[in-house]
């Protein structure tokens, strides 16, 4: 199968759940070890103002595969599910959309009609809890083969046979071939090589969605002991630091946790020897590879010792803060990105989309990807910005880390504003000289908050999100952060 500009290239979609903008040797990490990954990025572009669409993982998993905002399609929260509420809420929660709509073109259903052959691997979480059957799997949206991906959030276990005994529902399915020993983050890589080398004579899209790092927190055996001795030697064994206090929650502030860098590093090792085979197998100069998260790091809760630490970033997973929602994203394409590009312009996740079908040197499709611009222009140097006036992110939901509440925000420039939905509060930031956002600016710079909120209010109306509104049963003294 050929484009216009000759032979179209492989893709290969890597996203990682939970992993934290920080998480990488690349972006900042000094306990984690990543080689393979920083090998990624040194191949091709690393964006460091990338975002998810959303700091929870439904949505943003939605707007990679529709080029759409999640509240533009009614997926505002956790596949299906509106999140805490009731007379200890101030706020009533919009209803949410469990699925991808499917009406919508995704990417790839674009990519199949163009020739490929598509196959989901991992975490799919796009079809709503309460639902059942599999109406919403990946083979509904456009994927040929479907392993692993179903409508939990997480794995029963990371080790074989990936099963629950208190939860079933999040028991792992399609890899009842496995053994006892096994760990899935290996598997699943084992069977996207598996996938690769079976389909190396014609174009495939490799949707390799990792259940990695989310939580529950099980690292290989042999990792944990390299990490607890590393923990050991740097005195992380002998106190908890002070954690640092965000609204009526703490966020960790050093990354020390031997079992979560575990499983970072077995999540580089993977990396590495799906990158490993490519180059066997002579694929590596004609694949497109995407490395992304889907959501900031778990560091920010009721207790002071979380799965990671995102500093210099503020907050984490839930937050619209950037802990919560700036990413690292890396493209490498050796034909066409040059090597060790660092890219600076703000980005998100709908972006994907348009890029895709940029680079396979395919049409672009506006009237699908409608909130998506395609990066090629960036990473093959011949624009050194887009032609975009800001991103937009909103969270008419409450989580349970999150003790901010429902919240919206907008970056436009360097410049990042946060709408608090209980109390209209807006806070307002120079993200590009305070990226750990510690000094609110609304105060000195009156007229840019009520320029910045009037088009985060055009943005909401025109793309149809929908708001959490007052609950009439509200009572004060009930409510769920007095125990905090």
């Amino acid at each position: 199968m050929t484009s216009a500009a000759g032979p179209q290239p492989n893709i290969v979609l890597i996203l990682v759940d939970d992993l934290g903008w920080a998480d990488l040797s690349c972006t900042g990490s000094t306990f984690y070890e990543t080689p393979h990954i920083d090998a990624l990025a040194q191949s091709g572009a690393l964006f460091t103002d990338a975002y998810a669409a959303s700091p929870v993982c439904s949505p943003t998993r939605a707007s990679i595969l529709s080029g759409k905002y999640p509240s533009r399609i009614g997926m505002s929260y956790l596949a299906g599910v509106r999140g805490p509420c009731g007379q200890s809420h101030k706020l009533a929660p919009p209803p949410v959309v469990g699925n991808i709509p499917h009406e919508d073109t995704t990417l790839a259903e674009a990519l199949k009609a163009a020739g490929y052959t598509t196959a989901h691997l991992g975490k799919w979480h796009l079809q709503g809890h309460g639902e059942k059957g599999t109406d919403n799997f990946p083979d509904k949206h456009g994927f040929d083969i479907n392993i692993a991906g179903q409508n939990a959030g997480q794995p029963g276990s990371y080790h074989y046979p990936y099963q629950s005994k208190h939860h079933p529902q999040m028991d792992v399915i399609g890899m009842d071939d496995g053994k006892k020993g096994d760990y899935l983050t290996d598997a699943l890589t084992s069977k996207a090589i598996e996938f690769v080398k079976g389909h190396a004579e014609k174009p495939f899209f490799l949707n390799l969605w990792y259940y990695t790092v989310h939580t529950p927190i099980e690292p290989r055996k042999d990792k944990l002991e390299k990490y607890s001795a590393k923990a050991k030697s740097l005195g992380f064994d002998q106190s908890i630091p002070e954690a640092i206090q965000e609204h009526q929650s703490l966020s960790k502030s050093r990354q020390d946790n031997p079992s979560y860098a575990a499983m970072v590093e077995s999540l580089d090792e993977n990396v590495g020897r799906l990158m490993a085979e490519l180059e066997r197998l002579g694929l590596k100069e004609k694949t497109i590879v995407i490395f992304f998260s889907d959501n900031g790091g778990l560091s920010t809760g009721n207790g002071p010792n979380m799965p990671t630490a995102n500093l210099p970033l503020r907050a984490g997973k839930a937050w619209l803060y950037e802990g919560g929602i700036r990413e690292p994203l890396i493209i490498s394409y050796p034909p066409k990105i040059k090597a060790g590009v660092q890219i600076t312009e703000p980005v998100v996740s709908t972006d994907i989309f348009p890029t895709v079908l940029g680079l396979a040197g395919l049409p672009l499709m506006p009237e699908q990807h409608v909130d998506g611009h395609d990066l090629g222009p960036l990473v093959v140097g011949h624009n050194p910005t887009l032609d975009r006036e800001a991103i937009y992110f909103h969270l008419p939901h409450y989580h349970h880390i999150n003790t901010m509440g429902p919240s919206g925000a907008i970056r436009s420039g360097d410049y990042k504003l946060i709408e608090v939905f209980e109390t209209g509060k807006k806070e307002l930031y120079n993200v590009r000289e305070d990226i750990g956002e510690t000094h609110d600016l609304a105060a000195e710079a009156p007229e840019l908050v009520g320029k910045l909120s009037k088009m985060l209010d055009q943005w909401r109306q025109d793309s149809g999100a929908k708001m959490a509104l007052l609950y009439p049963l509200y009572a004060p003294e009930k409510d769920w952060r007095k125990n905090k």
